[in-house]
C-alpha cells in the first residue's frame, strides 16, 4: 500500500517529526518494488515534508543503513542525504542517486 497521504492526522504527525529533527524514511515490506510516489499530489506531500524515500531497500537494511549513519555521528541532515545513496549495493543501481556516491565517500568517509 502506500502512506495515507489523504490522513491528516498522518501528514500532521510525518510533519511534527520532521520539524523535531527525525528523519522519516518511508520503506516498504514489499517483496519486489520501490517505494516511488504513485502521483504528483504524493510526490510533493513527501518532498514538502522531507520523507526521505528508500527506494528498494529492504526494511531491514533501511533500519541497518540508519543504524550504521548515525553510528557514524551523522547530523539528521547528513543521515538524509546518504539514505538515497547505494553505500554497499544495498540499492539497486536504477533506484537512487549513485552518482553522488563517491562524493559523499570522499566527504563523509563513510
Amino acid at each position: 500500500g502506500n502512506a495515507p497521504h489523504f490522513n491528516k492526522d498522518f501528514i500532521k504527525s510525518m510533519e511534527v517529526a520532521k520539524r523535531n529533527g527525525l528523519v522519516v524514511v518511508a520503506t516498504s515490506q514489499c517483496v519486489r518494488g520501490a517505494v516511488i510516489p504513485p502521483s504528483k499530489a504524493l510526490t510533493s506531500w513527501l518532498d514538502t515534508i522531507g520523507i526521505v524515500p528508500a527506494h528498494d531497500m529492504t526494511s531491514e537494511a533501511t533500519c541497518a543503513k540508519l543504524a550504521y549513519l548515525f553510528g557514524k555521528k551523522f547530523t539528521p541532515q547528513q543521515v538524509a542525504s546518504a539514505m538515497i545513496v547505494s553505500l554497499r549495493g544495498e540499492i539497486t543501481p536504477h533506484s537512487s542517486s549513485l552518482n553522488h556516491a563517491s562524493h559523499l565517500n570522499r566527504k563523509s568517509r563513510l
